[in-house]
């Protein structure tokens, strides 16, 4: 999913890039109940039935269904902020808070969109001074064509 935060002053422009995810965590948790009860019903029946080693492996089944929720809803909280300014091109990636910070200058800075292959999708970069760097890894191939021509129009105004 891509923003565009255009600023009042015109000076600079704030793109945030993050992954889309259709359900928030209380939502998955709801489902993620109701989805367990399903083996958890067909364990104890199994139980009732005088077959006792069916319940430990629907267990196992709900307990790996809720981690594969869990790192899906984790991956979602992946960010990119991208600013640029008539100084800068800053990326800023992380989760809650910038864990990475890579400046480029404007003037000298690449869009790139490569395309990769029939069956592969494509990659965005920005290249600047032998330094390469992606965005965008999570996004579709459109939402990264998208982006790549608003980076392009965003550093041919600044320039």
């Amino acid at each position: 999913m891509l923003e565009t935060l255009q600023h009042a002053t015109n000076d600079h422009t704030v793109w945030v890039v993050r992954p889309t995810r259709s359900l928030t965590w209380q939502e998955a948790r709801r489902w993620l109940c109701l989805i367990s009860l399903i083996p958890l019903a067909s364990g104890g029946l199994f139980l009732w039935f005088g077959a006792p080693f069916v319940l430990p492996f629907a267990g196992l089944e709900i307990a790996l269904l809720w981690a594969a929720f869990y790192y899906v809803q984790w991956q979602g909280q992946w960010r990119e902020v991208i600013e640029l300014s008539a100084q800068a091109l800053v990326v800023e990636r992380g989760r809650h808070e910038p864990t990475q910070r890579e400046e480029f200058d404007p003037a000298w800075v690449r869009v790139e969109l490569e395309q990769r292959g029939r069956w592969r999708s494509s990659s965005l970069l920005l290249r600047s001074h032998g330094r390469s760097s992606e965005l965008g890894s999570f996004l579709t191939d459109g939402e990264r064509q998208t982006l790549a021509k608003a980076l392009i129009n965003a550093l041919k105004k600044s320039r």
